[in-house]
Formats: C-alpha cells, structure tokens, sequence
C-alpha cells in the first residue's frame, strides 16, 4: 500500500495558517489600540476648536460611529474563529476519531458508512470576517476531502489492522496540526480587545 497523503498533514500548511492568526491576533490588537486614539484625539480637537472651527464638532460622531463597527467587526472576528475551533475539533474527534477505534469489522462497516455521510456533506463557510471563508473554509473542505479518501482507503482494505495502523500513522500530522491551529484559533478568539 502506498503513503496515504492528506492535504492538512503537511508542516507548512499548519504553519502557515498559525502565523495568519497570529497576524491577525496582532493586527487586531493593534487597530483596536489606533481606533480608540482617533477617537480620544477626535474629541480633545472638537474641544479645541469648538469656537471656531464648527464643522470639527460632528467629527467625534463620526468617528464614534466607525469606532463601533470596527468593534462589531472584531467581535465578528473573533465569534469566527471560535466557529473554526468547533469545526476542526468535531473533524478531529469525528474523523480520526472513527478510524482510531476500528477493531472489529463490524467497527470497520461503521466507520465507512460514517467517513461517507461526511464526505457528502457541504462545507460549512465560516462567517464573521472578510478572509475567514478563505482562511478557515478550506480547512473544512480539505477535511471532507480526507474524510472521502480515508472511506475510500477502508473499503479497498484487505488487511484491515495494517490499514488502520497506516491511517493513524499518516494523520497523525495533522493532529497535531490541528492542535496547533486550534490553540492559535482559540488564543484569537480570547483576545481581550477594548
């Protein structure tokens, strides 16, 4: 039987989507920071002007307004990436899950009609952030994609233990892969913004 390649296994893919979430992790922080110092600078220039300038008075206002949809868009961000956490912990637990605990053939029979039924399923996009059906949503789709190969692998299986020795031992990066984006995902999704 020849190496089974999953697309989410390879080491750069991991990394590569950990470093985005950080990024954004970093750029949001940082934003957030910029937001509120436009608005502090938006109101103290009102005040200043207030007497002479009088079109500087609607200023905090508006910015005020952007500030809060900013806001929403973060809270956005972050309720997406949550959504990305559940969706790699039910393909992890789910997925690996049902090939790990192959022992039977009757296990075995289960395993394909469940690894079929997600195959079938439609990705789930992930609202929230521009980005985050790009970043997050293929994700999801390569795991349907694994899901389809890992059924179509058991059912041409004709040593069964071999096979599912084989399985385990060629996800097991992207186990740990997903422990990674998870952790980034879930340390992204706790940012403590103003």
């Amino acid at each position: 039987m020849e190496p089974i390649d999953f697309p989410f296994a390879h080491r750069s893919v991991v990394r590569n989507i950990v470093a985005d979430v950080k990024r954004l992790s970093d750029e949001s922080l940082a934003a957030d920071k910029d937001i509120h110092d436009i608005k502090r600078a938006s109101k103290a220039l009102a005040e200043k002007y207030k007497n002479n300038i009088t079109a500087v008075a609607e200023l905090p206002a508006g910015v005020e307004a952007f500030a809060e949809r900013f806001n929403v868009l973060l809270l956005a961000a972050r309720d997406g990436a949550s959504r990305g956490v559940s969706c790699i912990t039910d393909f992890d637990e789910t997925v690996t899950g049902a090939i790990e605990a192959i022992k039977t053939q009757k296990n075995l029979d289960d395993a394909i009609l469940e690894l079929k039924e997600i195959a079938k399923q439609e990705p789930q996009p992930l609202e929230g952030f521009p980005g985050a059906e790009q970043k997050f949503g293929y994700i999801w789709t390569t795991a349907l994609s694994d899901a389809a190969k890992m059924q179509k692998v058991l059912e041409e299986s004709t040593d069964i233990e071999k096979t599912v020795e084989e399985l385990t031992e060629a996800f097991a990066p992207a186990k740990e892969g997903y422990k990674k984006v998870k952790e980034a995902l879930r340390v992204y999704a706790a940012t403590n913004l103003k």
